[in-house]
């Protein structure tokens, strides 16, 4: 047997037993309880204005960025309105001052082009 490794079973229950009946005499606690000072109280008061306070800091930001936020899109709204206008009336004096439609025009009313009236200028 003294060679074995197996373990006897019946010395290792009873040391095991032991520290737990050590463990639950020492969980046992006592709790006082202790006044609140005048300092904790008014850093606790302070603590929750200070807190409301930023709250409604937060509050009013995130209005004040919706209303620009806003302001911005409707700016937005008129630059591409604008832009679009532009863009159309460009065109449009495209299609009126064509070669075609400006020969068209001197036809009907019957206007021809001299070159000898025709200057040509350049920087």
């Amino acid at each position: 047997m003294l060679e074995s490794t197996a373990r006897n079973l019946q010395n290792y229950e009873t040391v095991a037993a032991e520290p737990q009946q050590q463990t639950q005499t020492k969980a046992v606690a006592v709790t006082h309880k202790v006044a609140i000072s005048k300092t904790e109280s008014l850093l606790l008061v302070g603590l929750g204005i200070l807190t409301v306070v930023l709250m409604t800091a937060l509050v009013t930001m995130k209005v004040s960025l919706t209303s620009a936020q806003n302001s911005l899109d409707t700016v937005t709204t008129q630059i591409s309105n604008t832009t679009t206008n532009n863009v159309n009336l460009q065109q449009e004096v495209s299609e009126l001052t064509s070669y075609d439609r400006l020969s068209k025009f001197a036809k009907k009313h019957n206007l021809k082009m001299s070159n000898q009236n025709v200057r040509n200028v350049s920087k």
